[in-house]
């Protein structure tokens, strides 16, 4: 089954990224929002992001009145009976979207298809609520989603093989690459990011400057420094999901100080003027907020290294658990987070081979008894040097060479 005609439930950014790229692709799609004046604002959001592509010549103009006409705005959830796919992407509330799904199930044909855009929830739990299970699956697009190429197609535990298979085949058909990953706390790419971002958080904690922290990733090939892209997501956010990924994996995601006191302080980032930087500037009141964490005593000089080894441990994890396969984790990174890569080929895993497996055990070992339990090595890397499968240099590792 081919997906044709399309519904999109939620028309803010996610979803109004999400119709574009559909009604791009020559499907029909209706979105809807619960009034009438967010489902207008986004379909000028639509117009607008359509009229820059013609203006940069990307898009023809009688294309985008074509793309634009495969776009249609509701309000009422009858409109959406004879869709093939219904795609979610309203506010991350377990309640709203399953009550969401519900309403949907006794409305749409039998075999249409559902899928949340959840980048916190269990798909599982949301397809049980849904009532029909079989035919739900997840598809996290990132945002913004015209520019992002990922999409981590996400089944549940009862999720059908062949609604997987058209998942995939409909992202690749609107020009997206997708990588199914196993249903879990932070899917694949959050997790791994924000394994790194919390490492990051915890070193400005301890006082490190974020200058600093921006630059060296920068320096390292990121194309963003983490605390100018975490101002520009939104400190709220942040709240949100760190809590969700302590609940799950314990000690290796520890509890932040940081983001509740810049919560606290309405400083949420670009959203509100204010985040870890003022106009591009750190401010009193931030190093105030840092001063009232900072431990006291000497600390060992930063290296960007230590950011890099927790997405590299908690990559391991996430092979070893069967979230994805090794190309997938390293191409999920590139594509999702713009981890350094040459020529399209990079990620954690192949970044350690680099390195040496050996030598990244070693670091590993050393940040474990200096920084505490978050960083010790997974039994799967120890069992990859013990066995000589040391990376590039003798020619297996996480990769073959």
């Amino acid at each position: 089954m081919s997906y044709k005609r399309t519904a999109i439930f939620g028309a803010g950014a996610m979803g109004t990224g999400i119709a574009q790229v559909l009604a791009v692709a020559s499907m029909d799609v209706v979105l809807l929002d619960i009034k009438t004046e967010f489902v207008e604002k986004g379909l000028k959001k639509i117009a607008s992001k359509l009229e820059s592509d013609v203006k940069k010549g990307k898009l023809a103009p009688d294309e985008k009145d074509r793309v634009l006409g495969r776009i249609k705005g509701s309000i009422d959830r009858r409109d959406v009976k004879d869709v093939d796919l219904v795609i979610e992407a309203v506010i991350e509330d377990r309640k709203i979207k399953g009550d969401l799904f519900q309403g949907l199930n006794g409305i749409c044909k039998p075999e249409t298809a559902f899928a949340t855009n959840t980048s916190t929830l269990s798909v599982t739990d949301l397809a049980t609520l849904s009532g029909r299970p079989d035919k739900f699956l997840g598809l996290h697009f990132f945002n913004p989603v015209p520019a992002m190429k990922l999409v981590e197609v996400i089944p549940g535990l009862d999720t059908a093989q062949e609604v997987t298979n058209e998942a995939s085949a409909a992202m690749k058909s609107i020009k997206k690459v997708p990588i199914v990953v196993q249903d879990c706390p932070g899917f694949l790419v959050n997790r791994i990011l924000l394994s790194y971002m919390n490492e990051v958080l915890l070193a400005t904690e301890e006082g490190i400057s974020p200058e600093l922290i921006d630059n060296e990733v920068k320096k390292a090939g990121f194309p963003m420094g983490p605390l100018e892209l975490s101002d520009m997501v939104g400190w709220d956010v942040s709240l949100h999901t760190f809590p969700i990924l302590h609940d799950a994996y314990g000690e290796r995601f520890p509890s932040l100080r940081l983001v509740q006191k810049l919560n606290d302080a309405g400083r949420l980032g670009l959203k509100t003027g204010k985040g870890v930087y003022v106009n591009g500037q750190i401010d009193d009141e931030f190093r105030g907020m840092v001063a009232s964490l900072s431990p006291s005593g000497s600390r060992s000089p930063f290296s960007v290294n230590r950011l890099i080894l927790k997405q590299v441990n908690e990559a391991v994890y996430c092979l070893q658990e069967g979230v994805a396969i090794a190309e997938d984790i390293d191409r999920a990174m590139v594509l999702g987070t713009g981890f350094p890569s040459k020529d399209g080929v990079g990620g954690p895993l192949r970044w350690a081979d680099e390195k040496g497996l050996d030598r990244v055990l070693a670091r590993l070992e050393d940040l474990a008894a200096t920084e505490g339990p978050r960083f010790w090595p997974h039994h799967l890397l120890k069992t990859y040097v013990a066995a000589g499968r040391l990376g590039k240099k003798t020619g297996k590792g996480f990769f073959e060479y």
